[in-house]
């Protein structure tokens, strides 16, 4: 399950840094069937296959989120080295 969640997360921060939420409802239900495969080809239980499907779609969610942030971050940084070499020219 950590190995789920982990390897959700990862590919969610980078749906967040490239894609708009668009992308998170395909990205989501293409997670599921692999999950659903993955547990029906190992012979697990349903119960574990919805919660390590759960698992998948919140760590994805939450990395894309940490995506965003990123983004954002990285936006931000952008804008402000615009600003001091502006005023860094003038003087």
């Amino acid at each position: 399950m950590v190995m789920i969640a982990l390897c959700s997360s990862l590919v969610g921060a980078v749906l967040g840094m490239r894609f708009r939420i668009h992308a998170l409802f395909p990205a989501t239900v293409a997670g599921f069937m692999i999950v659903v495969i993955a547990a029906a080809a190992k012979g697990s239980p349903i119960s574990s296959a919805i919660i390590a499907a759960i698992i998948f779609a919140a760590a994805l969610q939450l990395g894309y989120l940490g995506g965003l942030f990123t983004r954002f971050c990285v936006a931000a940084a952008r804008v402000v080295s615009r600003r001091t070499l502006r005023s860094t020219a003038r003087g």
